[in-house]
Protein backbone atom coordinates (compact mmCIF):
# COMPACT_ATOMS: atom_id res chain seq x y z
CA UNK A 1 0.00 0.00 0.00
CA UNK A 2 2.59 2.50 0.96
CA UNK A 3 4.73 1.26 -2.26
CA UNK A 4 1.72 2.38 -4.25
CA UNK A 5 1.50 5.52 -2.24
CA UNK A 6 4.74 6.95 -3.30
CA UNK A 7 4.67 6.06 -6.55
CA UNK A 8 1.49 7.89 -7.39
CA UNK A 9 2.54 10.98 -5.53
CA UNK A 10 5.62 10.79 -7.55
CA UNK A 11 3.84 10.35 -10.56
CA UNK A 12 1.44 13.06 -10.20
CA UNK A 13 4.51 15.55 -9.38
CA UNK A 14 6.05 14.62 -12.44
CA UNK A 15 3.12 15.50 -14.78
CA UNK A 16 2.85 18.47 -12.51
CA UNK A 17 6.06 19.30 -13.23
CA UNK A 18 5.91 18.60 -16.74
CA UNK A 19 3.24 20.73 -16.88
CA UNK A 20 4.71 23.61 -16.04
CA UNK A 21 7.64 22.91 -17.60
CA UNK A 22 5.49 22.39 -21.07
CA UNK A 23 4.24 26.43 -20.44
CA UNK A 24 6.13 29.54 -21.08
CA UNK A 25 4.28 31.33 -18.02
CA UNK A 26 5.59 28.15 -16.01
CA UNK A 27 9.31 27.68 -17.11
CA UNK A 28 9.54 31.56 -16.08
CA UNK A 29 8.08 30.48 -12.84
CA UNK A 30 10.54 27.83 -12.21
CA UNK A 31 13.21 30.13 -13.14
CA UNK A 32 12.01 32.71 -10.75
CA UNK A 33 12.06 30.32 -8.24
CA UNK A 34 15.25 28.46 -8.85
CA UNK A 35 16.51 32.28 -8.90
CA UNK A 36 15.04 32.30 -5.04
CA UNK A 37 16.72 29.70 -3.65
CA UNK A 38 19.81 30.88 -4.85
CA UNK A 39 21.56 27.60 -6.23
CA UNK A 40 24.40 29.84 -8.48
CA UNK A 41 25.50 31.97 -5.14
CA UNK A 42 27.62 30.79 -2.44
CA UNK A 43 25.96 30.59 0.76
CA UNK A 44 28.89 30.63 3.74
CA UNK A 45 28.13 33.79 5.53
CA UNK A 46 30.22 33.15 8.22
CA UNK A 47 27.53 33.07 10.58
CA UNK A 48 23.95 31.45 10.96
CA UNK A 49 22.59 32.58 7.94
CA UNK A 50 24.63 29.73 6.28
CA UNK A 51 21.96 27.38 7.81
CA UNK A 52 19.18 28.95 6.26
CA UNK A 53 21.24 30.14 2.66
CA UNK A 54 21.83 26.18 2.61
CA UNK A 55 18.22 25.21 3.09
CA UNK A 56 16.65 27.64 0.16
CA UNK A 57 19.58 26.23 -2.00
CA UNK A 58 18.93 22.47 -1.16
CA UNK A 59 15.08 23.42 -2.29
CA UNK A 60 16.50 24.36 -5.67
CA UNK A 61 18.41 21.31 -5.60
CA UNK A 62 15.62 18.83 -4.75
CA UNK A 63 13.72 21.14 -7.72
CA UNK A 64 16.55 20.24 -10.02
CA UNK A 65 16.20 16.51 -8.89
CA UNK A 66 12.94 16.81 -10.19
CA UNK A 67 13.41 18.16 -13.37
CA UNK A 68 16.14 15.68 -14.24
CA UNK A 69 13.61 12.48 -13.15
CA UNK A 70 12.01 13.56 -16.59
CA UNK A 71 14.88 12.41 -18.47
CA UNK A 72 16.25 14.10 -21.35
CA UNK A 73 12.77 15.97 -22.44
CA UNK A 74 12.80 17.59 -19.08
CA UNK A 75 16.19 18.86 -18.98
CA UNK A 76 15.76 19.68 -22.77
CA UNK A 77 12.59 22.12 -21.33
CA UNK A 78 14.86 23.01 -18.74
CA UNK A 79 17.44 24.53 -20.85
CA UNK A 80 14.93 26.37 -22.93
CA UNK A 81 13.75 28.01 -19.84
CA UNK A 82 16.95 29.30 -18.81
CA UNK A 83 17.45 30.58 -22.33
CA UNK A 84 14.26 32.14 -21.98
CA UNK A 85 15.33 33.59 -18.86
CA UNK A 86 18.42 35.00 -20.15
CA UNK A 87 16.81 36.73 -22.94
CA UNK A 88 14.33 38.29 -20.86
CA UNK A 89 16.91 39.32 -18.33
CA UNK A 90 19.13 40.68 -21.75
CA UNK A 91 16.01 42.83 -22.95
CA UNK A 92 15.18 44.65 -19.38
CA UNK A 93 19.32 45.24 -19.07
CA UNK A 94 18.98 47.18 -23.05
CA UNK A 95 15.60 48.96 -21.15
CA UNK A 96 17.33 49.69 -18.47
CA UNK A 97 20.35 50.96 -20.71
CA UNK A 98 17.98 52.93 -23.01
CA UNK A 99 16.37 54.49 -20.15
CA UNK A 100 19.31 56.23 -18.64
CA UNK A 101 20.62 57.57 -21.84
CA UNK A 102 17.47 59.35 -22.55
CA UNK A 103 17.82 60.76 -19.00
CA UNK A 104 21.27 62.45 -19.81
CA UNK A 105 19.54 63.92 -22.74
Amino acid sequence: MQAFFQRELRKRDQDALSTILNSESGRWFLMRLLDKTKINIDSFTGNSQTFYNEGMRKVGLLILDDIKSLGISGVELKQKAELEYIKTQIKAQEIAAEQLEGDDD
